[in-house]
């Protein structure tokens, strides 16, 4: 995938510290349907979609500026796509 959007780094701290690539949950700003595997979460003023089922791996080069940081509760409801998506609800 070549296009630009946002994401969430959801790499630990220190893997984001030692190696050039980090995991990410992209996001998009349609969210006329949320699914399980799927979070929404603020940004900046607006309301977007964390879509768990398209983690991914990308290298540092690719990212970007920082948006911003997500809320405590935000990240709670995207560790909770991600567990869905995963599997390990639950656990």
């Amino acid at each position: 995938m070549r296009k630009v959007r946002p994401a969430i780094n959801i790499s630990s701290d220190i893997a984001n510290r030692l190696l050039n690539r980090v995991q990410v949950v992209p996001m998009t700003s349609n969210i006329s349907r949320v699914f399980a595997s799927e979070a929404l979460v603020h940004l900046g003023g607006s309301t977007s979609k964390a879509m768990a089922d398209q983690i991914t791996t990308a290298t540092k080069e690719r990212l970007g500026d920082r948006l911003g940081r997500l809320t405590a509760e935000d990240m709670a409801e995207v560790e909770g796509a991600i567990r869905r998506q995963l599997g390990l609800q639950g656990r």
